[in-house]
């Protein structure tokens, strides 16, 4: 008479937790990066550059960058394979696609206190 599990149970009950625990883990998503945050390069040469989102622009003493479509550059960088980071202003980024200079705005409100 037996009264524990055989190994053939037991190895399916781990394989089907560990199964579950992989699957599981995928599924999570950092919660302190953007939603539009693309983590893989492959990802990013598929997304379509005629849609440009220009989400945020740092500008301290020393260095100016910005975030284009998820990917943080700066002044001269190329990014999404073909895009030129020409200049980057207070609320404007000036790129170069194709031979082609189009400016990005990043929208601001000015609020006025007393």
């Amino acid at each position: 008479m037996r009264t524990g599990l055989d190994y053939k149970t037991a190895f399916l009950f781990l394989y089907i937790f560990f199964y579950n625990a992989n699957s599981t883990a995928e599924e999570l998503r950092d919660p302190t990066k953007p939603a539009y945050f693309i983590s893989s390069v492959s990802q990013i040469d598929s997304q379509q550059t005629d849609s440009l989102n220009l989400s945020s622009i740092w500008i301290s003493g020393h260095s100016k960058r910005a975030t284009i479509n998820g990917i943080v550059a700066k002044q001269g960088d190329v990014i999404l394979s073909d895009i030129k980071i020409l200049r980057i202003y207070k609320n404007m980024v000036k790129i170069e696609q194709n031979g082609i200079t189009k400016k990005l705005s990043i929208l601001t409100h000015n609020y006025k206190t007393k």
